[in-house]
């Protein structure tokens, strides 16, 4: 058994899956517990605006009997690391968006959650930080566009020539030079 504490929501519509994860909650640590409950999107909305702060983690399943568990988060606002629960695979992607750290394939195995809480622990006191750290994190972790460089000035001879990165095959680069392979737009 191992020794991890923490407070703990669990969104899921089938009670015998919901029995099921507290039972593994339980045999992973007796310091996590669960101190909420909700099956559908509406009691997941009013149970997060007046107790998420109560909780460290939340396990959410992806459908619920009155709609899709990614409402929730057009409702309130969930600055809470997510694992994700469900039999439905095509949805993964979709979670990560939203502040999910795993996403875990039904049925679940103990094996299975305690992997994922072995990452939640791996994350360490960083689930504890302040609200607005929290949400600065998840949202620099959830948040995949970035900026990146779409032209190389590139001295070329005696002559410096713009080249876009879509014309470029590879870099090789040894101090103090840098090596190119490139393809002349036509």
């Amino acid at each position: 058994m191992n020794n991890l504490s923490l407070q703990v929501l669990i969104v899921e519509d089938e009670t015998p899956a919901a029995e099921k994860l507290e039972r593994y909650l339980s045999r992973y640590s007796e310091n996590i517990v669960v101190r909420g409950k909700a099956q559908s999107v509406e009691e997941a909305v009013n149970w997060l605006e007046a107790n998420q702060s109560t909780v460290d983690l939340i396990f959410m399943d992806v459908q619920l009997q009155d709609g899709m568990s990614f409402e929730i988060f057009k409702e309130v606002k969930v600055n809470k690391p997510v694992i994700f629960v469900t039999a439905y695979n095509e949805y993964a992607l979709d979670a990560f968006k939203v502040n999910g750290i795993d996403y875990l394939l039904k049925p679940i195995t103990f094996t299975d959650l305690s992997n994922s809480l072995k990452k939640v622990e791996s994350l360490g006191n960083q689930l504890r930080w302040g609200d607005e750290r929290n949400e600065a994190v998840l949202q620099t972790l959830s948040t995949p566009e970035r900026s990146y460089k779409n032209r190389f000035m590139v001295k070329l001879g005696d002559h410096i020539k713009s080249i876009t990165t879509d014309q470029i095959s590879l870099f090789f680069c040894r101090w103090p030079r840098c090596v190119f392979d490139y393809q002349s737009a036509s």
